[in-house]
């Protein structure tokens, strides 16, 4: 995965400008800086949350466009948000992955 020229706006404040950046297969990284850095942003782009920005995503080296998460979660990009509920009847494996099932 790799993005090029990442910009993200929210009423005219400038959230992420110009990011870069190249992950290859195996790698470990971190993202990490201050609150209001735009990490959430960057994540929630890569993810498909966010859809209106500029710049260019690439999977495989072919430039993606995600209209949702349901498309990130098909090109095998998924996240998993610090705010997430836990069922304490459930697995860690069945939490991370509940309402992720694939639809029949």
């Amino acid at each position: 995965m790799s993005a090029e020229h990442i910009s993200k706006t929210f009423g005219g404040i400038a959230a992420l400008v110009d990011v870069g950046f190249e992950l290859r297969r195996g790698e470990i990284h971190a993202l990490m800086g201050e609150n209001g850095a735009g990490k959430s942003t960057l994540m929630k782009i890569l993810s498909g949350i966010y859809t209106d920005y500029d710049g260019t995503v690439n999977v495989d080296a072919h430039p993606v466009r995600f209209a949702g998460v349901r498309d990130a979660e098909h090109a095998g990009i998924a996240i998993i948000h610090q705010e997430l509920n836990l069922v304490p009847e459930l697995s860690v494996a069945d939490n991370i992955f509940l309402g992720r099932e694939k639809l029949i």
